[in-house]
């Protein structure tokens, strides 16, 4: 059974409804099996439960050191620009920093939206200390699957 872990560190921290109510927004759990960090957000996304999601996702990731990061971002609605750089600038190099390895992001998303969110990428956040965040998009998750699965046993650091 998956857990909704943002909701559960929600209420185990006292969270007010507010925080709760992302339970509906965010979904992230780790396949142990696929060793996969699946992340799924879904509708409309604050910037406030944009930085307090990830914050979640950072702590599976201190936890894991996930090289494969499903995330699937079909259902959520565009988030502004700001919002989508802040991830880029932070969460990313963080990512990359905690893991201290190359990591796999497939990104599941409609076709239309994935020029938004490569289109002011310098290159430096998806790189640090030598590691690298390689990402793709798909529009189906087996596709993205079979992508993050085939990357990780062609990546030289495995």
């Amino acid at each position: 059974m998956r857990k909704n872990l943002f909701l559960d560190a929600a209420l185990e921290a006292g969270g007010d409804a507010k925080d709760a109510l992302i339970h509906d927004k965010l979904n992230v759990h780790y396949d142990q099996e696929q060793e996969i960090l699946v992340v799924t957000w879904t509708g409309k996304v604050s910037s406030e439960e944009l930085r307090k999601g990830y914050d979640l996702v950072m702590e599976q990731v201190m936890t894991h050191k996930p090289r494969k990061w499903l995330l699937d971002l079909q259902e959520r609605d565009k988030v502004n620009r700001e919002d989508q750089r802040w991830v880029f600038q932070h969460v990313f190099p963080n990512v990359l920093r905690v893991v201290g390895n190359d990591v796999f992001v497939a990104v599941i998303l409609p076709v239309s939206l994935y020029p938004g969110i490569v289109k002011d990428l310098e290159g430096d956040e998806l790189m640090c200390g030598g590691y690298f965040l390689i990402m793709d998009h798909f529009l189906y998750p087996e596709e993205a699957h079979r992508w993050l699965n085939g990357m990780l046993l062609t990546s030289s650091r495995a």
